[in-house]
């Protein structure tokens, strides 16, 4: 029994050492949840909050507003955070104290699964900076111009596809998340590779062979009145799809997560089936680069890849494992975001899962602001030469000539919230806002400080804060927060202002979204084409949500789009 006793006592006082040592302490004088469990701390307050259908952004938006611009919560007996709500002082911390802070090991740790060694998991230092100069060229504007009939092509095959669906659909709205994804999908590859997977092009295929009656078969109907068109993406599509979905987002231990998911047949097949696209285009970049300079190659390059290559024949070019690394996280950030915003745009009015989620919530802003939509077609007309409208330049799709355009993509960002929040690890032991931070202490800005009135003057007088430096940025009117109004990014004079109020789509300073020019245009694009080309007619309110859910980042629960022609009736009501 003694012996019992005694090695329960060794086993139980390293535990106890290291819970002291590492186990997160509440930070004096920085408000938190006052009910907050012992141990859990507040899980449990997370915990129901998800069980009401809420988000993990919901629990950081409740969090701040009823804290305060600064405070602190805890996840669990290991997890500690800092919410930093005052956006004059989110600015200052990643604008000018950025060399105290760095990306967050919990968001690194996640992506590491899949992207060991590319720019989003790297922390700054030599090599990141290696990386951030080897793939910067691919945003600058003169190689966007280059390279964004990609952009324009996926664009109008968006139109092609949707208008055949609308011709079969009978009236019936449809889910577009797909069809956003995809588009987005071939713009990356187009941009990234020289050439689509045309992936948009084999769903138009698909539905040609399709009887105009489609809609009256019950089979094809959904639980909610949708017409479900069924459709097979082409195996590359698939096979991008299925390693994203492979990253462990809901897992607390991702790396263990990740270790037993690479075992499965599944992901070895896919893993392998990308690694040989990607040594095929690395054979065939280097070929075309093989007798030309690194002056000549990088001129000539018309796509990321063959870019990549072309540096490899000068000095501090990336390694092919290294460059394999970065276009697969081109692929699969470029992808997400930018269509999940224009999915939440079409209600209202990672960069690929980026645009794909900014695409959604862009169809269902204009769904709901038939207004909006109206002013935006007429001010394209307007400033668009009728021989260019459907073959825009990149000068012809910037903020001075079209400045409701971006007002629009703006506004539809600051609404769209597709990231809920940036994560950063303090470097050092550091005073924000009057308090002592300790170093390795995570800090969270949460992106309501555009969408809530978390950064108005009334809120911050509240809390009796002061501020060395000038403000640069506006203030948002009080209780305007939640309306899409994108006239609130516009001057007297009706030019664009781009610091009219907080927003914070991108994140700010070094470790911003590094394909931040890349998104802007992929998003004046497809709006401008779709805008011209469609009015986002009314869907029943059973399709009509804007419940969201978050993976990687925050996705619409449903994208339901219902476009009809410019011509029609209900356009012109």
């Amino acid at each position: 029994m003694t012996s019992v006793i005694i090695y329960t006592i060794i086993f139980l006082i390293p535990i106890a050492v290291w819970w002291c040592r590492f186990k997160p302490m509440t930070l004096p004088g920085i408000p938190s949840w006052s009910d907050d469990h012992l141990v859990w701390g507040d899980l449990p307050r997370l915990k129901k909050i998800l069980r009401d259908n809420g988000s993990f952004t919901d629990f950081l938006d409740l969090s701040s507003k009823t804290l305060g611009p600064i405070c602190q919560i805890r996840l669990g007996p290991f997890a500690h955070m800092v919410i930093i709500t005052d956006y004059q002082e989110i600015e200052s911390l990643l604008l000018r104290r950025h060399s105290s802070l760095d990306r967050s090991s919990q968001t690194t740790s996640l992506f590491k699964t899949i992207l060991p060694r590319a720019l989003l998991t790297l922390q700054t230092g030599d090599v990141w900076r290696k990386h951030r100069k080897g793939i910067g060229t691919a945003m600058t504007p003169r190689f966007l111009a280059l390279t964004m009939s990609n952009i324009t092509k996926s664009a109008q095959n968006l139109v092609e596809l949707w208008n055949r669906k609308g011709e079969l659909s009978g009236g019936r709205s449809w889910e577009a998340e797909v069809d956003l994804e995809s588009a987005m999908m071939d713009a990356i590859c187009g941009l990234a590779f020289g050439e689509s997977w045309n992936v948009i092009t084999s769903y138009t295929g698909q539905l040609e062979s399709l009887n105009s009656d489609i809609g009256n078969d019950l089979s094809n109907i959904g639980s909610r009145g949708e017409i479900v068109f069924h459709l097979n993406a082409p195996d590359p599509a698939r096979t991008t799809w299925y390693i994203f979905q492979a990253v462990p987002v809901e897992s607390p231990f991702p790396a263990l997560s990740h270790f037993f998911t690479r075992l499965t047949p599944s992901y070895r097949y896919h893993t392998k089936r990308m690694d040989d696209f990607l040594e095929q285009r690395l054979a065939e970049a280097r070929h075309k680069a093989s007798n030309l300079s690194c002056e000549m190659a990088s001129e000539a390059a018309d796509n990321t890849f063959d870019l990549l290559i072309a540096k490899q024949l000068g000095e501090g070019g990336l390694s092919d494992d290294e460059i394999k690394q970065e276009l697969f996280q081109y692929l699969l950030a470029g992808t997400e975001t930018s269509s999940t915003t224009l999915a939440w745009i079409s209600r209202t009015s990672f960069h690929n899962k980026f645009l794909q989620l900014i695409s959604q919530k862009w169809c269902k802003f204009m769904t709901n602001n038939p207004a909006i939509q109206r002013k935006l077609r007429q001010h394209l007309l307007n400033r668009l030469p009728q021989d260019i409208i459907h073959n825009m330049t990149f000068d012809d799709l910037i903020a001075v000539n079209l400045p409701y355009l971006e007002a629009v993509v703006h506004e539809t960002l600051r609404m769209a919230r597709t990231a809920g929040g940036f994560l950063r690890d303090t470097k050092e032991d550091m005073c924000i806002m009057g308090h002592h931070i300790p170093k390795g202490t995570t800090l969270a800005f949460p992106t309501s400080i555009g969408h809530q009135d978390l950064s108005s003057p009334d809120y911050l007088l509240s809390t009796s804060l002061s501020h060395a430096e000038e403000r640069r940025v506006g203030y948002w009117k009080s209780g305007t927060g939640h309306v899409f109004d994108p006239e609130r990014w516009l001057t007297e004079d009706g030019q664009f202002n781009a610091i009219a109020g907080p927003s914070l789509p991108f994140s700010l300073g070094q470790r911003r979204c590094f394909g931040k020019n890349l998104a802007l245009l992929e998003l004046r694009i497809f709006i401008a084409h779709l805008s011209l080309s469609f009015f986002f007619a009314r869907i029943p309110a059973d399709q009509n949500s804007f419940d969201r859910f978050d993976k990687v980042i925050s996705h619409p629960k449903d994208c339901f789009v219902r476009p009809v022609q410019w011509t029609s009736e209900e356009a012109s009501c």
